[in-house]
């Protein structure tokens, strides 16, 4: 008599024990790479890097896009639109699984889905499969900080929670570095499908890295309220967040919209206005991204330890207005000044996902931490959506940059009156290990 083998649900296939779990525990013991100090915000910078990459392949190669498959501008911006859509839409649901399932389940998930959005913009034979990447890479996108973010929750102590987000949002601004620096060159080398199958696989052998941690579990030392009150996979969807989470959301939705705007088309505005190579408009955008890093990282310190989030949220989209200025006056200033500019845009249009981030952890209870990050990336990613498509149907009929830049300095503007005065207060299960 055979036995019939029931089939199992795919977020219970996820949770179940690995049979190999004690092995990789002991290499971890051993080389303490994804649990250490340094090795876990590592990981979490390259999960980040991973999630939204398609993105800034995209800007980077609009130069080789547009002559690979004779695309316009709006055509490119609805391109990224859809990218960000699909993470935007998926978002929320990410975050809940996310609480189900846990973090290291959900990066697992991301770098699987981050290379697979790779290789099939690397076999692109027309812009429909190209929208199909975009559509894969779309559900890392709006999945990264999700995941990311409840994985700080659960493991990483209060007081260093700020420097670590700092460091995990930074590998949104290692991305557009990594992307600004090699993939023009890589393109010259290998062409630009070739380099993007390099991060295909750079990606893929993320998830053997995802494999190493050990699998998800709350430290009862310093959680047992949470634990015995509310356990992390009860209730998902059921309790409403913080009521100040809608105001972030409403921020991170402006936000987006001036992060979309102004930055997609920034190499190609660098190249066609500014006067700039394509590699030296990919040097530019490299330079942002380090600089970003180091905003990131700073602001996130920041945030936990001098200036309270939202306060700090306010003075970085001032800084961020200031940004679309400078670019609206390039121009008639000259073309020496989008370099110095990068500072402005890695403080004002960058470094305020840390601070976002950070807030979150701080404000919602850990076991509602992936569905409020879904929630806040549904508003950011909305507005990349919207920004990135208007800036090019812009450009198109106006042929000028300038409308947009105006734009996003009010919009900038608008989203620093967004938060309100009052800061949100902290919730005491968002920090365990404040609590032993």
């Amino acid at each position: 008599m055979t036995r019939r083998i029931q089939p199992r649900p795919l977020l219970e296939f996820l949770e179940r024990p690995s049979a190999i779990d004690q092995g990789r525990r002991q290499l971890i013991r051993a080389s303490g790479f994804a649990t250490g100090r340094l090795g876990l915000p590592i990981f979490l910078v390259w999960v980040m890097t991973a999630s939204s990459f398609y993105l800034f392949a995209v800007a980077v190669l609009t130069v080789d896009l547009l002559d690979e498959f004779g695309l316009s501008r709006t055509a490119i911006g609805l391109i990224g639109a859809v990218n960000t859509m699909v993470g935007a839409v998926t978002a929320p649901w990410s975050g809940r699984v996310t609480d189900r399932i846990g973090p290291r389940s959900a990066a697992l998930v991301v770098m699987g889905l981050s290379g697979a959005s790779m290789a099939v913009m690397a076999l692109s034979p027309n812009a429909v499969v190209l929208t199909l990447a975009a559509v894969i890479g779309g559900l890392p996108q709006g999945w990264g900080n999700p995941a990311t973010n409840a994985l700080i929750a659960e493991r990483v102590p209060a007081g260093a929670r700020g420097t670590v987000t700092g460091i995990k949002q930074s590998g949104v601004q290692f991305g557009i570095f990594l992307s600004g620096l090699t993939l023009p060159t890589l393109a010259l080398w290998i062409g630009w499908r070739g380099a993007i199958w390099v991060y295909a696989a750079f990606f893929w052998i993320g998830i053997l890295v995802v494999l190493t941690l050990p699998r998800d579990t709350l430290r009862a030392s310093e959680t047992e309220n949470v634990a015995q009150s509310q356990p992390v996979n009860a209730g998902v969807g059921k309790e409403p967040v913080p009521p100040w989470i809608w105001r972030l959301t409403l921020y991170a939705l402006l936000a987006g919209t001036v992060g979309g705007a102004s930055s997609r088309f920034f190499p190609l505005w660098a190249h066609e206005v500014v006067g700039l190579s394509v590699a030296e408009a990919g040097l530019l955008v490299a330079v942002g991204g380090l600089l970003g890093i180091v905003a990131r990282i700073a602001a996130g310190k920041v945030a936990e330890a001098l200036i309270p989030p939202a306060r700090l949220l306010r003075m970085l989209a001032v800084v961020g207005a200031v940004y679309c200025l400078t670019l609206a006056l390039t121009p008639t200033v000259g073309a020496w000044l989008p370099w110095p500019s990068t500072i402005l845009q890695a403080v004002g249009i960058g470094a305020w996902n840390a601070v976002a981030m950070l807030a979150i952890i701080m404000v919602v209870p850990l076991h509602m931490a992936g569905r409020a990050s879904g929630i806040v990336m549904l508003g950011f990613l909305s507005g990349l959506s919207f920004g990135s498509p208007l800036a090019g149907f812009v450009v198109d009929q106006v042929g000028s940059y300038q409308p947009v830049w105006i734009g996003c300095l009010i919009l900038a503007l608008v989203a620093a009156s967004s938060l309100g005065r009052h800061e949100p207060k902290p919730s005491v299960s968002s920090t365990p290990a404040a609590a032993s």
